[in-house]
């Protein structure tokens, strides 16, 4: 194991103390920035969290569970896809490609909320329930 100079080590340990002094300068800013906007003008008294990105623009955007990203996929206000996706398939009687129950998806007034609908259908397709694959490409109702 080879082990650095210590001239790296001095420089690596300066900047361990400068970020933990940058730590606590944050820590006091953000506990001016409540003080000031009041986390007592919530009617639950919990502190509204802000993204990174607007604190360093010096905006306090709050963020909602649905602007984090990691969090409960939004659904489609039609429904689930399996059922309907399961729908088109017995309706038709026949094994069908995405393209194929896609536009049955469509037809039955299903809304995507997807912005390539084909694409997430082609790659979820696989493991909806109720659905097997028939062939290349090619998907029948259970």
């Amino acid at each position: 194991m080879v082990t650095p100079p210590s001239s790296t080590l001095r420089k690596a340990a300066g900047l361990q103390e400068r970020i933990e002094q940058l730590q606590q300068e944050l820590d006091a800013l953000l506990q001016q920035g409540e003080a000031a906007n009041g986390a007592a003008g919530r009617p639950d008294g919990q502190e509204q969290p802000v993204t990174p990105a607007a604190e360093r623009r010096g905006k306090a955007t709050v963020k909602t569970p649905a602007a984090r990203g990691r969090g409960r996929r939004r659904g489609s206000p039609s429904g689930p896809l399996a059922p309907a996706v399961v729908q088109v398939l017995e309706a038709k009687g026949a094994p069908m490609g995405v393209a194929e129950i896609l536009e049955g998806l469509r037809a039955n007034g299903y809304q995507y909320p997807s912005r390539d609908p084909k694409k997430n259908l082609g790659a979820r397709i696989y493991r909806l329930k109720g659905v097997r694959q028939v062939g290349p490409g090619q998907f029948a109702a259970e």
